[in-house]
């Protein structure tokens, strides 16, 4: 990789750090007030769509040059090997662009990569808080490869809207699991954003909820233009983070399209809150285990399209077993941790009528493969879904 001014400054820094060290005390120190990094795994046939997203950053609000803000952009798209940019605005308003570093060849979908670039960031750029999006493709809580390629399915089943929507994640054939991305996140951030589809589930929150203070993710598939990022830039640079104007600006700009563009389903989860989910679940999983297993799934809401059967409403299914009173606490606490949600009437052709925001899987009908890989995971182990 090319070192840039950026390695060089780093470094000036550390040995500053070093030296003073003798007198004083320093590991407290930033330099910066929040570093906001959006990783745009674009190695695959959603590189037009995150280089038009670069373009539209540039149009929008971007830090000023010498703000203790700080963008910056992993951006690998096909065809180019990966490299770190800075966005700022320079003295006269001009959007401007500084490579950081530029990579060798590498697979964005893999965690070692994620873990290099976001440590990598933070020695470059030192600073009281950060943000992370994460924009790719995303089959949310699912195994590497599963959702294209089932084992239950028999037949390809083509889906008219392919071309619109973020279906499944991966980089030259890789994909990256949640346990994995859970793993590879280093250091602890502000908010982390998922520009990508299926994010917004509870298997998903739940394994992150000790990464980050707040994740902003949508329980369907995001349609693949992604955030409008010329507008989303400012409220995250706010004082405070503003994810609920991040959230409304998003939901505005495709509830004001037509036809299967008007699609968004969007929430934010607090992190904190959700272990208390897990609890009121635990409860109900266990006092109504048998009712699961007789569930009329065409009763509950779905997220998906097509057959793609594994992520539903995580609230229409506790309503459909629980007795009111262990609803009315679950939903209580559901409440205090997706504390804000938009959606449209429709996701492309899916009606949304019971929205609670974030979704789940249900066990049923049986599929032995998903419920073993399913009992991996944080969530299943607190709440016990699946014994």
């Amino acid at each position: 990789m090319k070192i840039s001014k950026y390695i060089s400054l780093a470094f000036a820094l550390c040995l500053s750090v070093l030296f003073a060290s003798c007198e004083k005390d320093n590991s407290g120190s930033s330099s910066y007030h929040r570093v906001v990094i959006l990783y745009l795994a674009a190695n695959n046939n959603l590189s037009s769509y995150a280089a038009n997203n670069i373009v539209s950053l540039k149009e929008g609000y971007l830090p000023p040059v010498d703000d203790r803000d700080i963008l910056l952009v992993y951006s690998h798209l096909s065809g180019s090997n990966p490299k770190l940019l800075r966005l700022y605005k320079d003295n006269s308003g001009k959007a401007q662009e500084d490579v950081v570093v530029n990579f060798e060849k590498q697979n964005s979908a893999t965690p070692q990569v994620l873990e290099n670039l976001l440590n990598k960031a933070k020695t470059i750029f030192p600073a009281e808080e950060y943000g992370l999006i994460l924009w790719s493709h995303s089959s949310g809580w699912l195994p590497e490869g599963y959702y294209s390629n089932p084992a239950e399915f028999n037949a390809y089943m083509p889906d008219p809207y392919s071309g619109m929507v973020k279906s499944f994640g991966e980089d030259s054939g890789v994909e990256m699991e949640i346990t994995d991305l859970s793993d590879a996140i280093p250091y602890h951030f502000s908010f982390i954003i998922f520009d990508c589809c299926f994010m917004g589930g509870i298997e998903g929150a739940y394994e992150l909820k000790d990464k980050c203070d707040y994740i902003v993710a949508s329980p369907t598939e995001i349609l693949a233009t992604g955030f409008p990022y010329d507008q989303i830039m400012k409220p995250l640079f706010e004082n405070t983070a503003d994810l609920n104007e991040t959230c409304e600006i998003f939901y505005n700009y495709y509830n004001g399209m037509s036809g299967a563009y008007k699609s968004a389903t969007i929430a934010i989860y607090q992190t904190d809150k959700l272990q208390k989910v897990a609890e009121e679940s635990k409860v109900i999983f266990n006092n109504n285990r048998s009712k699961i297993a007789t569930l009329d799934m065409s009763k509950i809401q779905k997220y998906y399209r097509l057959d793609k059967h594994w992520f539903y409403d995580l609230s229409d299914l506790v309503k459909s077993i629980a007795t009111p009173s262990e609803f009315y606490s679950f939903k209580t606490a559901l409440n205090n941790a997706v504390i804000a949600k938009w959606t449209t009437g429709y996701f492309i052709d899916l009606p949304i009528e019971s929205y609670s925001g974030i979704s789940t899987y249900i066990q049923n009908p049986a599929n032995t493969y998903l419920d073993n890989f399913y009992k991996g995971y944080h969530w299943n182990t607190e709440s016990e879904m699946i014994k």
